[in-house]
């Protein structure tokens, strides 16, 4: 277990259904789902899908932050993951986790040649971020502002 990494999810990996079908059960104690905080970062809906669609990403952007939860999991889970985030980097990012402390965790970021101008996700995809973003507890006006910013985007997904 020594190997194990903290997995940072903002997206639609939050959805507890979703994350279980990619990668078997979440774990629990310990080693549960934990909110976090990554600094610096805004959430935008501005990664492009192979057919089109709009995906969640993160983007560095002083002063800003981007809730998530950090997973604790096994090399091959992420790898399994990766599987999952195609037009992703996986990327080492510091996150500040519920109890105040930081941690190194896994995410993924949009490849540059995937980012394209802020574009509106598909309502399905909007539902399993905010019912994931729901599902742990991440602040509500935290995830008020994913509902109004997809609503702000310009173009349907």
């Amino acid at each position: 277990m020594n190997d194990d990494v903290w997995y940072f999810a903002y997206g639609s990996n939050l959805w507890v259904d979703q994350k279980e079908r990619r990668t078997s059960a979440i774990r629990t104690g310990a080693d549960r789902p934990r909110i976090a905080r990554l600094a610096d970062h805004r959430f935008a809906f501005n990664k492009r899908g192979s057919k089109g669609q709009v995906y969640a990403n993160v983007m560095a952007c002083p002063g800003e932050e981007v809730f998530g939860v950090v997973y604790r999991c096994k090399p091959s889970t992420v790898d399994t993951m990766s599987e999952h985030e195609g037009g992703y980097d996986r990327k080492m990012v510091t996150v500040v986790i519920d109890d105040g402390s930081s941690v190194e965790a896994i995410t993924y970021v949009a490849m540059e040649k995937n980012v394209m101008d802020d574009a509106r996700p598909s309502d399905e995809y909007l539902t399993r971020i905010l019912t994931g973003a729901a599902q742990h507890g991440l602040p509500q006006d935290y995830i008020e502002k994913i509902r109004l910013l997809a609503s702000e985007c310009e173009g349907d997904a």
